[in-house]
């Protein structure tokens, strides 16, 4: 997986970025960047079927693939 997959989307990379930075609630997401909800949701399924995403008890999280992606988003901003 490429970070030019969610970089080149602005709202996968927004959600991303929520996520990364903790946030789990689709909802809040989408309230936060003024995203429609199914907008928001669908994008968050692109990121569980890009595989670095996933779901457990209804909470969005990093895969250990969204992790390494993450690192290196982190040390390009530098």
């Amino acid at each position: 997986m490429e970070e030019g997959f969610i970089l080149s989307n602005k709202f996968r990379r927004a959600v991303f970025t929520e996520i990364v930075a903790g946030e789990h609630d689709v909802v809040r997401i989408s309230k936060k960047h003024r995203i429609p909800l199914a907008i928001t949701e669908k994008t968050v399924k692109e990121l569980v079927d890009a595989g670095v995403v996933k779901e457990e008890n209804n909470r969005y999280t990093l895969t250990d693939e969204g992790e390494k992606i993450a690192d290196r988003l982190k040390s390009q901003e530098l």
